[in-house]
């Protein structure tokens, strides 16, 4: 396929243009991408990200000081710089190595991002957590299926982590932007221990799965037979039962439900750290479109009121790191304001006005 062309500017999660604009990309990239400089940038510099060596050290060695730094690097798992490293840089990462992006899915992800708007994202997840920080309970419901789980978020430990809104310098970021999440400790430290305490009650999974492998290229085969197994629930639902942050049964809702249920039910059994719903996330990002494969970036979708997802697992402490979409719930303050989901979705209050002449006869 042709190359993307895109500009600088096109980017606005770093900031104000100025300085030089850094893309590294490995070999699997090539020339897929064009990237030239727009008003702002003094220059545009590209780096290639050889095997073996560490993103930061790359950006440590050979990025100015000042840049903003982009990273495609399909196939290749990138681990974060670390602030020495980093510095006054901004960095923003595609993650394109624990799923499979084909390069047409990394150019569909790319011009999301070049449509995002990030001081709208920043603004979104402000309303996000003052309406959050002023309601000590929680809900998310499922209206089609009718369930309900509630999550107390000021029960035991939690951290809230926010992936949206403008880079300041030395901040690092995934792209395309556009989630927030609660989790039941640090977002990359696994502590089987933790729970989000305060979340009980009913969950519906509908929506597409995502299946995050680590680095082993043995686990390739089981990562696409378990994906394949969990896509009844792009179409079917199924309910969770969960308690102090834990699944305890795994329910279908329809009989098209019954092989992921059973898949999941095995998951739970083999190894029960997969019981911990890890994380809660919440996609922001109304711009983008679900790409109907098993794709890492997918997490970010909004559809138009922001979307509800789960993640089980977390790699490398369990072999494999599950995300849930959840479209249809909606999450909810405890006096019923939608918070984000499918009933934020739903606009109220205007009335239906016609624009047409008064009168009936021309």
């Amino acid at each position: 396929m042709p190359p993307l062309e895109l500009t600088t500017n096109d980017f606005d999660q770093f900031g104000r243009p100025a300085g030089t604009f850094c893309l590294i990309t490995n070999e699997q990239c090539g020339e897929s991408l064009s990237l030239r400089s727009g008003d702002g940038r003094s220059r545009v510099l590209r780096l290639t990200l050889s095997p073996g060596t560490r993103l930061g050290e790359l950006i440590e060695r050979s990025v100015p000081e000042d840049a903003s730094v982009l990273a495609v690097c399909p196939g290749q798992f990138l681990d974060s710089p670390t602030p020495r490293e980093l510095g006054g840089r901004r960095l923003a990462v595609l993650p394109a190595g624990s799923t499979p992006l084909t390069e047409e899915h990394v150019h569909a992800f790319l011009r999301t991002a070049a449509r995002t708007d990030a001081a709208e994202h920043a603004r979104v997840a402000e309303d996000f957590f003052d309406l959050v920080g002023d309601s000590d309970r929680l809900t998310i419901v499922d209206d089609v299926s009718g369930t309900e789980a509630e999550f107390d978020h000021t029960a035991g430990a939690c951290v809230w982590n926010q992936q949206a809104g403008v880079l300041d310098e030395g901040d690092q970021q995934i792209f395309p932007s556009g989630k927030l999440s609660v989790t039941a400790a640090e977002i990359t430290t696994f502590d089987p221990g933790a729970r989000l305490l305060g979340l009980r009650g009913d969950l519906t999974l509908r929506g597409w799965p995502i299946v995050h492998r680590h680095r082993d290229p043995a686990d390739g085969a089981d990562q696409r037979r378990l994906f394949e197994a969990l896509t009844p629930l792009v179409t079917e639902a199924v309910t969770l039962r969960v308690a102090a942050g834990s699944i305890e049964d795994v329910t279908p809702q329809t009989p098209g439900a019954a092989p992921a249920a059973v898949e999941l039910e095995k998951l739970l059994t083999d190894d029960p750290r997969y019981r911990v719903i890890w994380e809660l996330g919440f996609g922001i990002n109304t711009i983008t479109e679900i790409v109907p494969a098993n794709c890492g970036p997918n997490e970010v979708y909004g559809a138009t009121g922001g979307v509800v997802n789960l993640g089980l697992g977390i790699t490398p402490a369990t072999r494999f790191a599950l995300a849930f979409l959840c479209p249809r719930s909606s999450l909810l303050t405890s006096d019923g304001t939608a918070v984000l989901g499918a009933r934020k979705a739903v606009r109220r209050g205007r009335m239906r006005r016609v624009s047409s002449a008064g009168c009936g006869c021309h």
